[in-house]
């Protein structure tokens, strides 16, 4: 057989499939792999959502708080047309979809068929969402997100994990970071005095981000190593976000300037001169999306929408035409270094989706 000669999905041998199945572990994974053909919808049973995560209440570690909380995963994906029928229809759409023990719900578009897109998985995010007392333990739709968090990582990221094996890190709003496994009675702190403003899983291990802009390692006994130096000039009082891009890790400092708003700057992370950070003034073509519950990058050329060398965040900022403070996303062009509101940007740019990311 030469280089060039294609096998069809469907002819792979049979004895390779339980190994590709054991692979897929999202429900659009399931669903691609079951449309190929008979036999491997045969072999392939449909996806079944395990039950949700449970988790001690993030205030445990510091009050009488019992009632436990629950994990919420959503995925974020490029879906892209297999046969696009206009050159717009070549870029990419962004979706947002939660998985719950009992349905799925997809925030954007409103309807779909996927046997029209390529899926690729972008991102996941998570919240923590508990019972209110008043509320009966069987209505699952009475959940509510756990107030005070800034972000919420699942490590490792993996679904074929065992449940005993699952663990959470947070960073709450006042910058303490706690950690506990599934089936934990408390919440513990870790990481000493620390300030810290994000946490991601990068290159299968997890990384936080203190006030400073030092990176700091968290190994598994939950003791944290320098990884970075800090960022020269930081302000204290400006947020740090990490988003992973192509790769290599940034920082997105969003510096506290004036009363119209912040001035982010980015840096990448240099891994080879003892964790310096490099001041990056363009990001190309790709554009950072600060959420609030994931940080992500994205290629502004595959996605409508979206502009490139651009950062997508919300704040607060002064409105020109009001004596008062509005809360909205924006978007920082570093090019030039300009600002616009998302509802602007949206009017030249009416194919938008994902406005309720934020």
């Amino acid at each position: 057989m030469g280089l060039s000669d294609r096998v069809e999905c469907s002819d792979l041998p049979m004895e390779l499939l339980p190994t590709i199945i054991k692979s897929l572990e999202t429900r659009i994974d399931v669903l691609q792999f079951r449309s190929v053909c008979n036999s491997w919808r045969s072999n392939c049973p449909p996806f079944i959502p395990a039950s949700p995560l449970e988790f001690p209440h993030p205030a445990s570690w510091s009050s009488s708080e019992t009632t436990p909380v629950q994990l919420c995963e959503s995925t974020l994906y490029l879906m892209q047309r297999l046969k696009p029928s206009t050159s717009d229809d070549n870029k990419g759409m962004l979706i947002k979809v939660e998985e719950t023990n009992s349905s799925r719900r997809r925030y954007e578009p409103n309807s779909l068929n996927l046997m029209d897109f390529r899926a690729l998985e972008l991102t996941k995010s998570y919240m923590l969402i508990c019972q209110l007392s008043s509320f009966s333990v069987r209505h699952f739709d009475k959940l509510f997100p756990t107030r005070g968090l800034n972000k919420v990582v699942k490590f490792p990221k993996s679904a074929r994990i065992n449940v005993n094996d699952s663990a959470v890190f947070i960073v709450y709003s006042n910058g303490k970071l706690g950690f506990a496994k599934c089936g934990d009675g408390n919440m513990s702190i870790v990481g000493g005095r620390c300030t810290y403003d994000d946490v991601i899983v990068y290159k299968g291990q997890l990384y936080v981000v203190d006030r400073w802009g030092i990176v700091w390692l968290i190994r598994l006994e939950l003791e944290l190593v320098p990884f970075s130096q800090s960022i020269d000039g930081s302000d204290l009082c400006s947020p740090k976000y990490l988003v992973e891009s192509c790769g290599a890790l940034y920082v997105v400092d969003k510096e506290r300037r004036s009363r119209h708003g912040t001035t982010p700057k980015v840096y990448k992370l240099n891994e080879e001169e003892l964790g310096r950070w490099d001041f990056v003034n363009s990001l190309g073509d790709r554009a950072f999306v600060l959420c609030n519950d994931c940080c992500f990058s994205i290629s502004a050329e595959e996605f409508s929408g979206f502009k490139r060398n651009c950062i997508y965040f919300t704040e607060q900022h002064s409105h020109p035409a009001w004596p008062v403070f509005c809360f909205g996303t924006r978007v920082f062009n570093l090019e030039d270094g300009s600002f616009e509101d998302l509802a602007n940007f949206q009017h030249s740019h009416p194919a938008w989706p994902v406005t309720n990311l934020f």
